[in-house]
């Protein structure tokens, strides 16, 4: 990395780990309310939506903080890029969350829950990245750890979707793929994160 007069401000960091806090916060609540086993669908959403709240407020302190430092520890849009996927990775977990309330739909199947273990995975890892993003330690392992858990993802959304086709009716399959969808997007939302970290590893070798 090249060598700063000023010191960078750590406050960038330091959002971007509340920021994926937010995203391990989401999956945990996520898979907390679609393991109750009665109505999932009149479940209130509040502790889900509170967090969503909270992760928009952290991206906007993020730019704002960005914009107003003079040295940032990583460049100014790769900030904004990682920002704006574990932005994105917290609103597809709600997402799917809201889909059970609007469809009215039950309790999901193994596949959910698989997929949901490997965004839980993804979000430690991620978690653990953004406080090394300063330093860039140890990044390369996260890097290509992910690569390998999105790959995962994609495997469980096919079988997932598979699976779907043959135990449900039409109408009925459509709807559960919705929240399926919204999770394969929360995975490739993380998975974007890490691509991001490598393209940083990259440019700043």
């Amino acid at each position: 990395m090249a060598f700063r007069i000023f010191p960078a401000d750590e406050r960038v960091t330091d959002l971007l780990v509340q920021m994926s806090q937010c995203a391990l916060t989401a999956v945990e609540q996520l898979a907390e309310h679609l393991g109750q086993i009665d109505k999932v669908w009149e479940l209130p959403l509040t502790d889900l939506l509170d967090t969503e709240d909270r992760c928009t407020n952290l991206y906007f302190s993020l730019m704002t903080t960005t914009r107003s430092s003079y040295v940032v520890p990583v460049p100014r849009e790769d900030v904004y890029v990682l920002g704006q996927w574990l932005l994105r990775a917290v609103q597809c977990l709600v997402a799917c969350a809201e889909f059970h309330r609007q469809y009215k739909l039950e309790r999901p199947g193994a596949q959910a829950t698989e997929q949901l273990a490997v965004i839980q995975h993804m979000a430690q890892l991620t978690l653990k990245a953004m406080g090394r993003l300063a330093s860039l330690e140890e990044l390369d392992d996260y890097w290509f750890e992910m690569i390998r858990l999105t790959r995962q993802a994609e495997r469980t959304q096919r079988n997932y979707r598979a699976n779907l086709l043959d135990e449900f009716k039409a109408g009925q399959a459509i709807r559960r793929m919705d929240t399926a969808q919204q999770l394969f997007d929360a995975a490739q939302a993380l998975g974007q994160v890490a691509a991001e970290v490598g393209r940083i590893l990259v440019a700043e070798s």
